[in-house]
């Protein structure tokens, strides 16, 4: 492998260089390689800033909030592989879209549609749907559920874990062109590599949850508070 095509993790010398105390930190955290390389170089190239506010602002220039507005959607689709929670996260949206005022109808993705696709649904229920699960290497299933994130009128949500495999959850959100991802399960784990390759590509973040009861908080994310959970992994 040439040095133009090795990552600075593939080298600790050169991403040492960048900063002493990131490169442990992204090991800790097992982010991909690509997404790994690019902090490090990126955060590199700020040395007049504090390490912790370098790191927020190359975070920031790849993260992007988009909480669900549960006041005005009409349709909510879960999408995700078997395992991620999506039945938390619809327990979750139910309870805080009932205390904004919302009426509430929970069912699977195909109850759901055909509800909403006989145009008899009242305009002022929200329908939350779970489609089921799937197992995430298996292209063809993939390539199938894809398909639900393009139904016009309905919000389709990816939902991932953050106990997933990093490079998985990143091919995952790429394969099924997720818009927006809700990530689940911060609560039990302190490695963030599939959070951050979930929420640093090409979908938005919706929500974090940690915690499995319908009342524990949908909540966000900012880039400073993530860089310092990043930093604080290995201490």
């Amino acid at each position: 492998m040439g040095l133009q095509s090795a990552t600075l993790l593939a080298f600790p010398n050169r991403a040492k260089a960048a900063h002493p105390r990131l490169t442990p930190a992204l090991k800790y955290h097992r982010l991909p390689d690509n997404l790994a390389d690019t902090l490090a170089r990126e955060t590199a190239d700020r040395p007049e800033r504090d390490l912790e506010e370098a790191l927020a602002c190359v975070l920031a220039a790849r993260l992007s909030l988009a909480p669900l507005d549960l006041e005005m959607a009409r349709g909510i689709l879960l999408i995700g592989p078997c395992g991620a929670g999506k039945s938390a996260v619809a327990a979750k949206l139910a309870h805080a879209a009932a205390l904004a005022g919302r009426e509430v109808e929970c069912s699977n993705a195909n109850d759901g549609l055909a509800l909403l696709r006989t145009g008899t649904q009242s305009p002022t229920k929200l329908a939350i749907m779970e489609a089921d699960g799937f197992n995430p290497v298996n292209a063809r299933a993939r390539s199938a559920f894809a398909c639900l994130s393009a139904i016009e009128g309905v919000e389709s949500i990816g939902v991932v874990s953050a106990l997933g495999d990093a490079e998985d959850t990143a091919e995952t959100v790429v394969a099924l062109r997720f818009r927006r991802v809700i990530v689940t399960g911060l609560d039990r784990t302190r490695r963030l590599g599939a959070t951050l390759a979930a929420i640093t590509g090409p979908a938005r973040l919706a929500h974090i949850t940690a915690g499995p009861r319908p009342d524990d908080p949908l909540e966000s994310l900012t880039a400073p508070a993530l860089a310092k959970m990043l930093l604080d992994g290995p201490n």
